[in-house]
């Protein structure tokens, strides 16, 4: 074989494991991802956020609070409760910078993410 078909041929190899890589490294960055917060829910992450940054146990138990109505009334998913609930957890263990930082990427998650339109779009114009 010559140098030029040994070249291309790992040339390929090698162009094909960077693509998977990448791949891969996609995958694993939406796999971790917080899930995508539906727009009447979003207000509840900066509420977390607030009592968090606050560290005050009594604001996160409202919070805590109006999550568990919200999923029970069927507004929030299963996947926005968890993520809600482990910032909560982190908190109550104790760890305030660490619950802080949590709710901070939830919310930086929500950025470009795709939702479906607010449940009650107010019209405040004539037709």
């Amino acid at each position: 074989m010559s140098d030029r078909s040994l070249m291309d041929r790992y040339g390929l190899q090698a162009l094909g494991l960077l693509a998977a890589g990448l791949v891969l490294w996609k995958f694993a960055g939406w796999w971790t991802q917080p899930p995508a917060v539906e727009f009447d829910n979003l207000k509840y992450i900066q509420l977390l956020s607030t009592a968090v940054s606050s560290r005050k146990p009594e604001l996160v138990d409202k919070v805590e609070q109006a999550i568990r109505q919200r999923h029970s009334g069927k507004e929030m998913s299963d996947g926005e409760l968890r993520e809600f609930e482990r910032i909560i957890g982190v908190a109550r263990g104790g760890d305030w910078e660490a619950a802080d930082r949590a709710a901070f990427a939830f919310a930086e998650a929500q950025l470009g993410r795709r939702r479906a339109a607010p449940a009650k779009a107010a019209h405040d114009h004539a037709h």
